[in-house]
């Protein structure tokens, strides 16, 4: 690792976003007179100015059956065979007309209308092995490497419309996008040349971002997005089998199995983009190896579900001031972005479109002395932590949304999510919504001791994915 990447201390172990590797440079890329800046803990690599290549396959489509005309009856003065000839000349040359259009709006359709394909569905048995080796014979398709200035990362392939396709991605992969305007670009498995790919929007600090390259790739894009296989309710226990997959170490799209060794913590690390001081963000752990150049790679179940955004690994500091120390990484500790989290981040991405930072109802999270789990402060006028595995409420403010609200009282939903030990799935039903003024309401239900049952109405929310 780089003596410059910027390593956060965690007890003595200091997790990062995955690092990248020098790349040969690409000729064909981008310049930007903006210049670029180094940010810590992002992926590298190296991508020289240029312009992108681009690179347009055609299939070609079989035209459609012939026509088959039919007769018209006519009442009135019979006609010659004359007649009779001109009549059929007629209908003779609408059938070839109609066939022509037919067969040009085909291919017009099938080029500029192109739509990403339902993922397969993967056989699952006893086996391991055999189910390991079908989870990344269907998804290595959908995973990218991605490019932006000197960092090299991945991209999860989400949906295809038309020949605009979108990539799911970390927001350190393009911090050289943020901080100096120099736009991504992106392979897709088995193809050759990268592709300039547009920003649609990102948000540093749950580390997500969203990209749109216009192509019309080699392989098929199948479409997480919409599926049963991209669901912020996903179910997944610690032990499960899981892979990621990624560009290792920059050296192309690679596969790496292991368990889910932690499926719900907080983990503190640096603030993105220039910004001083640690964050607590949510973050499933995992054996499944997420090493230099994966950041932005999927995790996946055996049944082939996005579990979760490969998005950090573990780095151990002890003896770093010591004669010969050094920073090495903590094997089979890695770290992903949950699905419950990053489904409504994705969505609201796409949605706004902006091009820059999203704008999320923030929460406040950490680790309490009095909680295993931990602690979040609400945007709804008051405070919880996890006590023996509930949220429950440990102190109001003068924004309280309603008096009957007390401490002790238990969080069991917010709006219609049931909210449980899962400190993951409790952020991310919050950023399910977005304030926008009066009108909306978000209805959240609390337990108080004894077992009363209540709902608290929190006006200017809306839900927003």
């Amino acid at each position: 690792m780089d003596d410059n990447k910027k390593n956060t201390e965690l007890s003595d172990n200091v997790p990062v976003p995955v690092d990248g590797v020098a790349e040969t440079p690409i000729e064909s890329l981008p310049a930007n007179d903006g210049g670029t800046q180094s940010v810590t803990a992002v992926d590298g690599g190296n991508l020289p100015a240029g312009t992108a290549e681009y690179k347009e396959y055609y299939s070609e489509q079989s035209p459609d059956e012939s026509m088959r005309g039919g007769y018209a009856s006519v009442k009135g003065k019979p006609v010659g065979r004359y007649e009779n000839k001109t009549v059929w000349i007629v209908l003779a040359v609408m059938v070839v007309m109609c066939i022509a259009v037919g067969i040009c709006s085909s291919v017009l359709t099938g080029h500029f209308m192109r739509k990403g394909e339902k993922p397969p569905v993967i056989n699952t048995g006893n086996d391991v092995q055999q189910n390991i080796t079908a989870v990344v014979t269907a998804r290595k398709s959908s995973i990218a490497e991605v490019r932006c200035g000197g960092l090299t990362a991945s991209g999860i392939v989400m949906k295809r419309e038309g020949e605009n396709i979108t990539v799911l991605t970390n927001a350190h992969a393009i911090a050289q996008y943020v901080n100096g305007g120099i736009l991504p670009a992106v392979r897709f498995y088995g193809e050759d040349g990268y592709f300039q790919a547009d920003v649609v929007g990102y948000d540093g600090h749950y580390d997500v971002a969203v990209l749109n390259v216009v192509h019309d790739t080699v392989y098929t894009v199948y479409d997480l997005d919409g599926s049963k296989y991209f669901s912020p309710d996903l179910e997944y226990s610690e032990g499960d089998y899981v892979v990621s997959i990624g560009n290792a170490m920059g050296m192309g799209i690679a596969a790496y199995d292991g368990i889910i060794s932690k499926k719900s913590e907080l983990l503190e690390c640096d603030e993105l983009f220039g910004a001083d001081g640690k964050k607590h963000v949510p973050v499933v752990r995992t054996t499944a190896v997420i090493n230099a150049g994966m950041s932005g790679g999927g995790v996946f179940d055996m049944q082939g579900n996005l579990v979760g955004l490969g998005t950090y690994r573990m780095s151990n500091s002890v003896g770093v001031d010591k004669d010969g120390g050094a920073t090495t990484d903590v094997e089979d500790t890695g770290f992903a972005v949950p699905v419950s989290v990053l489904y409504p981040i994705y969505k609201r991405i796409l949605a706004e479109n902006s091009g820059g930072a999203t704008a999320l109802a923030r929460v406040t999270a950490k680790p309490s002395n009095t909680s295993a789990v931990g602690w979040l402060g609400l945007p709804f006028g008051f405070n919880c932590e996890y006590r023996l595995g509930k949220l429950t409420v440990v102190s109001l403010d003068q924004a309280s949304p309603s008096k009957n609200v007390e401490e002790g009282d238990i969080i069991t939903k917010i709006g219609a999510i049931e909210i449980g030990d899962d400190i993951c799935r409790a952020i991310g039903a919050i950023l399910c919504y977005k304030p926008r003024g009066l009108g909306n309401i978000l209805r959240i239900t609390l337990l108080r001791t004894g077992g009363e049952s209540y709902a608290v109405n929190i006006d200017g929310y809306n839900y927003a994915v």
